[in-house]
């Protein structure tokens, strides 16, 4: 289920650099509207065809706290399109596949959870590839780009660490509203939101690809651990690279290479790490 989610989503920000290619004109306020909102549209659909007369009551259980977590949700869709907007999509990938360990420090911060000597040298050896990531695009715009994705991965350390919070909520009604949310900041911002016929297809395949992929990585942990699912998760920053490489012709800069390995290869280990000590204080 994972590995299906992970690789749907990876073609996600090529689409949203081949929005900005075939239509200059659309700026990234209209593509973030039309984003949340079919993403919202997309979760809710979902949703009724599971729940189907119990749709309503789903959406009201999530209460305040699926609200809370819905709102930081909504931030980072927004921040993942100015992200890959503004500077490569290896550089935004790699620097936002940093959202476990953003959810360790976070979880640090509002659960005071103390985290392993492990996970905190993991976290210095990825900030440490982000650095090398990012020192490539000091001077330039791909620095506010860079900043974009560091937010997004921030962003997420506050949605998963309030979903841990707030276990009883129902995450995929959450995913609707973190859609509504973005799309709402969306509209007041954007000076139009109609969208030329060329583009319609990248924007429809985003909604789409969105709701199925973030649906069953939101139901995949109840099937396995959490740490397992993020040894699958830096799959995405890899294919995705590779997409936009093929597709788009985007070849990743030496500084995103290096410090992408970096993280994913820190990633991959600290997950394989976690899984590992779980299994062992089960058995």
């Amino acid at each position: 289920m994972t590995v299906f989610a992970v690789i749907l989503l990876s073609p996600d920000s090529v689409l949203i650099r081949l929005v900005e290619e075939a239509s200059p004109e659309v700026d990234s306020w209209t593509v973030l509207f039309w984003r949340g909102l079919l993403y919202a549209v997309g979760v809710s659909l979902l949703v009724f065809l599971k729940y189907r007369l119990k749709t309503l009551e789903e959406f009201k259980k999530i209460g305040r706290g699926g609200l809370l977590i819905g709102f930081f949700s909504g931030i980072s869709t927004g921040t993942f399109v100015f992200a890959i907007v503004y500077t490569s999509i290896a550089n935004a990938l790699v620097i936002i596949s940093t959202g476990p360990i953003m959810i360790a420090i976070v979880s640090w911060f509002l659960l005071k959870e103390k985290s392993s000597l492990v996970t905190w040298a993991s976290m210095i050896i990825v900030f440490i590839g982000i650095y090398i990531v990012m020192s490539g695009s000091l001077g330039g715009e791909n620095l506010v780009g860079d900043f974009f994705a560091l937010i997004t991965a921030v962003m997420m350390g506050f949605t998963f660490t309030l979903t841990r919070k707030y276990k009883d909520v129902n995450m995929v009604p959450v995913n609707a509203i973190g859609g509504v949310i973005a799309a709402l900041i969306a509209y007041v911002m954007a000076s139009k939101i109609s969208v030329p016929p060329e583009v319609v297809k990248y924007i429809i395949a985003m909604g789409a690809i969105l709701s199925i992929s973030f649906s069953l990585i939101t139901i995949a942990p109840r099937y396995m651990p959490a740490a397992e699912v993020g040894m699958i998760m830096p799959l995405e920053t890899v294919l995705g690279t590779l997409i936009a490489w093929y597709v788009i012709h985007e070849e990743p800069s030496t500084n995103a290479l290096i410090g992408g390995t970096i993280v994913i290869v820190t990633l991959f280990c600290h997950s394989w790490y976690s899984t590992k000590l779980a299994r062992d204080q089960l058995t």
